[in-house]
């Protein structure tokens, strides 16, 4: 299933999301231009150029994607090269980030060869340094990984909300997307919302850790193995920061059967978790509303440490 963007986020996460696409979009560019292919999203570039630049420092932001951008470019032609002598010429050039297939693979961009096989990069442009998000769960996926409900939890949260609003300005709806809405215009409903999220973003945190670390030995490393998609052999990572460029394979990520997996909570964090893989801290976990007025679906981003 594809799901599109929502271009009514808010403004922060609406230009970080913009800067994301028009990176990608130029690794796109590049490879067509390299393998002389028709590169078909040069409208949506566009669209996205004067997003970024409409907003708040817009044209440091560009500068800083376009600076990435060339540090990446010789990185990006030695691994499509070698890919080249393996599977074939390359034929076509994909944007798959704006579509965020989960359920096939974090990729962004995928050159497609001749022999109908793929080269497939997820990639991340960074301003300063860290690895970007390596996944991102929704709540659905959190109560299928881990084998519980947070329905029960979910509704009180909109309940409760409704309930305040009812005693703060008289106003009685149960629909939630009328609840969000009187939330967000009105300053004191806002910040009561906030606080009452933060109750059950906690709460979610914490049942996420126990029910990780209650999972068997074969349970965690499937859980890391899918959260990596090391079982993508084609995927490339490509991290460009202040820093450089780092890449890797997530295939050559697997953990192993005599790794030792175990989670706890780190420096006083009450809405995130470090994973340990044989003692070393290697994935930070980090549990958010998904849109930052806590009453909303909730999500846990994954990073690599």
């Amino acid at each position: 299933m594809l799901i599109l963007i929502n271009m009514k986020k808010g403004n922060k996460e609406k230009s970080n999301r913009g800067q994301a696409d028009y990176f990608e979009l130029l690794v796109c560019q590049y490879i067509c231009h390299l393998y002389k292919i028709i590169f078909s999203y040069s409208e949506n570039l566009a669209k996205l150029s004067n997003q970024v630049l409409s907003m708040e420092n817009g044209e440091k932001r560009l500068k800083l994607q376009n600076d990435n951008f060339i540090k990446i470019q010789p990185e990006i032609k030695k691994i499509l090269d070698n890919e080249i002598g393996q599977k074939g010429k390359i034929i076509n050039v994909i944007w798959t980030g704006r579509h965020f297939v989960v359920e096939q693979s974090t990729s962004d961009v995928d050159a497609e060869h001749s022999s109908k096989k793929k080269t497939r990069f997820s990639i991340k442009s960074i301003e300063k340094s860290g690895t970007g998000t390596l996944k991102n769960l929704g709540l659905s996926k959190l109560e299928k990984w881990f084998s519980f409900s947070f329905k029960d939890q979910n509704d009180k949260m909109w309940w409760d909300l409704k309930n305040y609003i009812n005693k703060t300005i008289k106003k009685n709806t149960s629909k939630r997307g009328e609840l969000k809405k009187i939330a967000q215009k009105n300053k004191k409903i806002l910040e009561w919302a906030k606080k009452s999220g933060k109750i059950f973003q906690i709460r979610l945190n914490d049942i996420c850790l126990e029910r990780f670390n209650n999972l068997s030995s074969k349970q965690k490393r499937d859980f890391l193995n899918f959260i990596t998609d090391c079982y993508d052999e084609n995927l490339y990572v490509i991290i460009v920061n202040n820093s450089g460029v780092g890449i890797y394979k997530p295939v050559d990520k697997q953990t192993k059967l005599r790794d030792r997996i175990t989670a706890k909570k780190e420096n006083g964090s009450d809405v995130g978790y470090t994973i340990y893989i044989n003692k070393i801290p290697t994935y930070r976990i980090q549990t958010n509303n998904t849109n930052g007025i806590g009453i909303s679906a909730f999500c846990q981003r994954i990073f690599l440490i």
